[in-house]
């Protein structure tokens, strides 16, 4: 199974990586596969993308038998020319050419100081990510196919990861023992290890009744362990790969010197990771814990940051006081109500910082609800016959005896409802935007069909510079997190990346490439419900949906110039990665000529 799994790996790695290419770098030129010099070399069916490399002197002839408008093309082959050899082409393996393309990334850009290193890191994250790729295929291909059914078994399944970036499964920091452990796609299971504190180190705060330590109290329990705590003295919990890095900082060694802090080890009730890795869950605890890492995953080193701690209470209370989920109860936001860390003189964070995050998916409550990345990923499994998606679409159409296409429109119609209008009108009425993207947002489904959307993550809350006069009425507290605010071009820019482009654009892409119903319907769809909505907006959103509609142009996050850049985007300047500048499938001002229309990319 290994020579399949690498196969498998090798061309989802590809289709990310090309994609990104052709979005950020050069869309390449669509040729006629009837051209006589072509047609005599090769024999696809599939239109063809050129695409040259003009530093290495290459030209790349790309098969592409699905061509999509707002998703990515499937490429199913790859052709170099070879004038030297009778049939004047040659088929390049995927790996290769990917190779190749990283080659010319870095001929392009000028001979700066690091430019050898970034090179050299871009591969290496890219043959990582490949590795970890094929472990987790080959080693869950060992057990049955057994479709998602709960919120875990969502997270877990992510084995391909993001659609449209070039590194998804890099995790540097992990070693290969400890992937078995600690990976939601190796199902990995463990405990929690524990520090405890003289209480004059420890920060905290929470939005409940009770404090963040007598929550991690409360969560420890339900073992046979059991600790003796003081009143002066702290629990605090920390990933096994944390504990290990915090046991060799020299903070942490002369707090432990001068007895103001001990180590427990592995102690409590086994957790296990969800899609981000470090976000861990336990199906009986009231809340998940969101924690730091040692570990670089896709662009950034995943370390909590001090001010995160303070803005996802901030935001909690804030949510809860304008009441919004009451009055569209179909659209929820997960709270991270409480936060413990133990502060030092000399750094803005010492290694500790922990975020708990409400837990609304419970041993039963948990079912039916998947995250929306696992809903549009391709198919993984040899024995998986649709994506999650199609084959949930599939089943309401045999219980309901009508046509897939008319339960695709059903379905897009109630995922609008929950997900994506409040989405928008929560930024148009509070000035509040949410970096909604397809990890972050979670559907609970009911008989097959959108109920409740979920989001998450205390990290991606964006508050409109604008609005800031009204919000700090909510909520006075926030004048001192400058971290929150940002302009409205600014947060125009990502949110309409983050729940259109990610999110609402991957929905449709996967059902059109599953041929379900075509992207062009869906599209119009689309158009009509921002057009309606349009025009009952009276504030922030009003403007980006007119942007949606009207500019030829739409700023996209550029996952691999970010990577070649090697930008970290949890320490860039606002947490800002890079962005291009892709076609706009709505644009209703500018009609798009036909063929422009299907060589478009996102």
């Amino acid at each position: 199974m290994a020579d399949c799994a690498r196969q498998l790996a090798e061309h989802t790695t590809f289709q990310a990586f090309i994609n990104c290419y052709l979005r950020e770098v050069d869309p390449g030129q669509w040729v006629s596969p009837d051209t006589p010099s072509i047609q005599a070399a090769l024999t696809p069916s599939a239109p063809l993308l050129q695409l040259r490399l003009p530093r290495q002197k290459i030209t790349l002839l790309l098969a592409v038998p699905y061509r999509s408008r707002v998703g990515r093309h499937h490429i199913s082959a790859v052709f170099l020319p070879m004038p030297e050899t009778a049939a004047g082409y040659k088929q390049e393996g995927f790996w290769s050419t990917l190779l190749l393309l990283v080659k010319e990334l870095f001929y392009e850009r000028n001979q700066s100081h690091g430019l050898k290193h970034r090179q050299l890191e871009l591969t290496h994250r890219l043959t990582d990510s490949l590795q970890n790729t094929i472990r987790y295929l080959d080693a869950r291909w060992q057990l049955p196919y057994q479709s998602c059914d709960d919120f875990i078994s969502a997270e877990q399944s992510l084995l391909l990861g993001h659609w449209l970036h070039p590194t998804p499964k890099s995790r540097q920091g992990i070693l290969d023992w400890q992937h078995e452990m600690v990976t939601p796609e190796l199902q990995g299971e463990f405990q929690m290890h524990y520090f405890v504190a003289d209480r004059k180190l420890v920060e905290q705060d929470s939005l409940r009744l009770k404090s963040a330590e007598d929550l991690i109290i409360d969560a420890f329990g339900g073992t046979s362990d059991t600790i003796a705590l003081t009143y002066n003295e702290v629990l605090l919990p920390a990933h096994p790969l944390q504990a290990q890095w915090l046991l060799t900082r020299s903070h942490v060694q002369q707090w432990i010197a001068a007895d103001e802090l001990r180590y427990l080890g592995p102690r409590g009730q086994v957790f296990t990771a969800t899609s981000s890795v470090r976000s861990v869950y336990q199906r009986h605890t009231p809340w998940m814990y969101k924690v730091s890492l040692p570990v670089k995953i896709t662009n950034s080193l995943r370390q909590n940051k001090t001010h995160e701690l303070r803005a996802g209470v901030l935001m909690a209370d804030l949510i809860e006081r304008l009441g919004f989920s009451q009055r569209f109860k179909q659209f929820q936001l997960i709270s991270d109500p409480a936060y413990l860390t133990l502060r030092h003189p000399e750094l803005s964070e010492t290694g500790f910082e922990t975020i708990l995050r409400d837990n609304p998916f419970g041993a039963q409550s948990g079912r039916h609800v998947y995250c929306m990345a696992a809903l549009v990923q391709d198919t993984w499994h040899p024995d998986q016959a649709h994506t999650l998606l199609s084959e949930i679409i599939y089943r309401c159409a045999t219980q309901e005896q009508r046509p897939a296409r008319a339960v695709a429109v059903d379905w897009f119609d109630a995922y609008w409802q929950c997900a994506i209008e409040p989405c928008i009108r929560l930024y148009d009425q509070y000035g509040i935007a949410l970096e909604a993207h397809q990890q972050n947002s979670l559907l609970r489904l009911a008989d097959g069909y959108p109920k409740t959307y979920y989001y998450r993550d205390n990290q991606g809350f964006y508050l409109d510079e604008a609005r800031k006069p009204q919000l700090l009425k909510w909520q006075p507290k926030l004048d001192h997190d400058s971290e929150l605010f940002y302009a409205t071009a600014a947060i125009n820019d990502r949110f309409g990346y983050y729940l259109l482009i990610n999110q609402l654009f991957a929905v449709i892409y996967r059902l059109g490439a599953d041929g379900i119903i075509s992207e062009d319907e869906l599209i119009n769809i689309l158009q009509q419900k921002l057009t309606g909505l349009c025009k009952v907006l009276t504030g922030s959103g009003k403007l980006l949906v007119e942007t949606w509609l009207t500019q030829p142009l739409l700023p996209a996050k550029a996952n691999l110039l970010t990577r070649v850049e090697d930008i970290d985007e949890l320490e860039a300047d606002l947490e800002l990665a890079a962005y291009s500048d892709i076609t706009n499938p709505l644009c209703a001002a500018m009609p798009l000529d036909e063929t422009v229309r299907e060589s478009a990319y996102v």
